[in-house]
């Protein structure tokens, strides 16, 4: 209301509404959510439910509304560096996958959002899973139509 003491006579400030496109978890839509996979640092002793905190909390972090604008672009390789940084050493790996069976793998690796969306996390514990090694059962997705051959 403020900004309406300033305007002139023959000016018209018009409000657009923003609104938040979640991301990930249960909050998001189908084609959206996914399953943070994680390799553990063999190196390193911790446990499972430390690195899946860290990684909650990291995800979480990195989604803070002020390190995003309306209308930018998620890249997966962003966030995965970020995460690799602040969960070292005890992360060896980390992999996106989607939970929608008919969402193909590597959909997820740039989100796009509307110039009144800004993206946020709606990940959770329960989005996050460790796994021992990256091979196409831990993926758990139909790689064919890609033609992609593991």
């Amino acid at each position: 209301t403020s900004l309406e003491n300033y305007k002139a006579l023959s000016d018209t400030i018009i409000y657009n509404p923003g609104r938040y496109k979640p991301l990930f978890g249960n909050k998001a839509p189908e084609n959206l959510r996914a399953t943070f996979k994680i390799v553990k640092n063999p190196n390193v002793n911790v446990s499972d439910n430390d690195v899946i905190s860290s990684t909650v909390a990291a995800i979480n972090k990195y989604f803070d509304t002020a390190n995003w604008d309306f209308g930018d672009t998620f890249y997966f390789s962003e966030l995965s560096t970020y995460l690799h940084n602040v969960l070292a050493p005890n992360v060896a790996s980390i992999i996106i996958v989607p939970t929608n069976t008919d969402v193909a793998f590597g959909s997820l690796m740039q989100i796009n959002s509307q110039p009144n969306e800004i993206m946020v996390s709606a990940a959770t514990a329960n989005n996050v899973q460790i796994i021992s090694a990256i091979t196409a059962a831990q993926i758990n997705q139909t790689l064919a139509g890609l033609g992609i051959v593991i």
